[in-house]
């Protein structure tokens, strides 16, 4: 999926001043626990409910507050461990991408600026999808997922769709592969729609055409393999681009 997004929408994902912080509320033990405690509240109630004829109300409402008040208890725990962990993602980005915080802030002005893209390999543009969604600025990208990435697009070593992605029991899986020029921050996609795998790839090689976008290639009569060889195909963009 593709996505331009409008004012209404940039608005939206950056309501907080950033889209970033945005995206990194999607997860967190916080949401969990409040889960958690909702479903506690939900079955303390059903029971109150259906035990209230049986038992009469005092020992049904006894045996709901059982559940409700550690519900309530998990919820506001919960609540409170997700603020703490939001308040810490600039940190978090800092450290997954090795990137300044000047410079994490920096794509988070450019988001809210002309000519940004979004994307995904799936659709959906519910509030958890949105956080969870890549995009594209004139000089960063983050690719899809709920991880705290943030890259320079001219970090961008390689992103390319195969269908011989190779798997453990030796058969092959279809595949969206990406990484920058560190070789750590690898982004893998399984098996995810082709149209739009090859919309992705050629909006990333648009923003930066020195992106490798083939799994298998040629040069300088020597064979590449972008998945099993990634570490020689990194050491020749390098190569390629020192000698400008």
């Amino acid at each position: 999926m593709i996505l331009t997004p409008d004012d209404r929408m940039k608005r939206k994902m950056s309501k907080n001043g950033s889209v970033l912080q945005y995206m990194y509320s999607v997860s967190g033990a916080g949401k969990g626990l409040s889960a958690m405690g909702g479903m506690l509240i939900f079955i303390g109630a059903l029971m109150a409910a259906a035990l209230f004829g049986v038992l009469g109300a005092e020992s049904a409402i006894k045996i709901a507050a059982a559940l409700i008040i550690p519900g309530i208890l998990l919820i506001l725990l919960g609540v409170n461990m997700q603020k703490k962990k939001e308040k810490g993602w600039l940190a978090a980005y800092a450290k997954k991408s090795g990137l300044s915080e000047q410079e994490i802030l920096k794509a988070d002005q450019e988001f809210r600026q002309s000519g940004v893209v979004l994307f995904a390999p799936d659709k959906g543009t519910d509030t958890n999808s949105l956080k969870k969604l890549g995009f594209v600025t004139a000089n960063y990208i983050r690719f899809p997922g709920s991880a705290p990435y943030l890259q320079r697009l001219t970090d961008m070593v390689a992103c390319f769709y195969t269908k011989k992605y190779l798997c453990d029991d030796g058969g092959y899986d279809r595949a969206l592969v990406a990484y920058t020029t560190d070789g750590e921050n690898v982004f893998l996609y399984r098996n995810p729609p082709e149209k739009a795998s090859l919309e992705i790839v050629q909006l990333i090689e648009t923003r930066n055409p020195m992106v490798i976008t083939d799994h298998h290639f040629t040069y300088e009569g020597k064979e590449y393999d972008g998945v099993r060889g990634c570490d020689e195909v990194i050491a020749l963009h390098k190569r390629i681009r020192a000698e400008g």
